[in-house]
């Protein structure tokens, strides 16, 4: 154990050693994750001779007892490593927010030994959309396993109204975010529009807009739906645009 813990010291001290001087492995170093999507990390064995392969596996910064080797069948959950004699790989089969980290590839050989390190980081996570009334005159408005954390704003119309909300926010064990908002809405402004702002990016991720009816009840305001109505809408005026000028031939 104190072996390979020196070992790895060494590793991550010199990001590389070899005893001709020769660099060992080559990878890209950042690499950005799609969320909840297959992940591959790739180190590329560079070494100009036929290497005598002593151990090669991966290790990660933030977990020290993170180890995927792939001669060995006990690895860590949600993770894939193949060795092909060309390439190392590191498959990440579900990338959340809590795979963000630094990666590195380590090789031992009779000879030499190295590793390469990779910055792995993570774009956004859309989540899911929810929204419900939680009580007479409040409405609550939820985004799930979003990624980054954000806050809600409410606006009726171009109005904001978000002083009249509360809102919470609770990170889940892979890194997501849900986060929900109350709002206490008024009689004479049916229409409501809920914006997910992203605190680390600076701009809005999802909007959803609705409308609140006399009986209480709510009806999202389909978006779709109006594009739809707008693209037929300009097709006919093109069509009667077309017939008027053949007419007037």
């Amino acid at each position: 154990m104190i072996v390979i813990v020196t070992f790895l010291i060494v590793l991550l001290i010199s990001g590389k050693v070899t005893t001709s001087g020769e660099k060992l492995l080559d990878a890209f170093p950042d690499q950005t994750m799609t969320c909840n999507e297959r992940t591959v990390l790739q180190c590329n064995i560079t070494a100009s001779k036929q290497l005598t392969i002593v151990e090669i596996y991966w290790t990660k910064k933030a977990e020290p007892d993170f180890k995927c080797d792939p001669t060995s069948n006990n690895n860590p959950p949600g993770f894939e490593c193949n060795f092909t004699g060309e390439a190392l790989t590191l498959n990440i089969l579900q990338s959340t927010p809590a795979n963000i980290d630094t990666y590195y590839c380590c090789i031992m050989a009779a000879s030499a030994h190295g590793s390469e390190k990779i910055n792995v980081s993570l774009g956004e996570c859309s989540g899911e959309f929810s929204q419900n009334m939680t009580g007479p005159g409040e409405m609550e408005c939820s985004f799930n396993s979003v990624y980054p954390d954000g806050i809600i704003n409410w606006f009726h119309y171009d109005e904001n109204v978000t002083s009249n909300s509360s809102v919470t926010s609770l990170k889940n064990s892979d890194g997501t975010f849900n986060i929900s908002s109350i709002l206490n809405i008024q009689d004479n402004k049916p229409r409501y529009n809920c914006s997910l702002w992203s605190l680390k990016n600076g701009r809005y991720l999802k909007d959803q807009e609705f409308e609140v009816d006399a009986g209480g009840g709510f009806s999202p305001v389909s978006r779709t739906s109006t594009q739809h109505c707008l693209s037929g809408t300009l097709l006919f005026l093109a069509m009667m645009f077309s017939l008027r000028t053949c007419l007037s031939l």
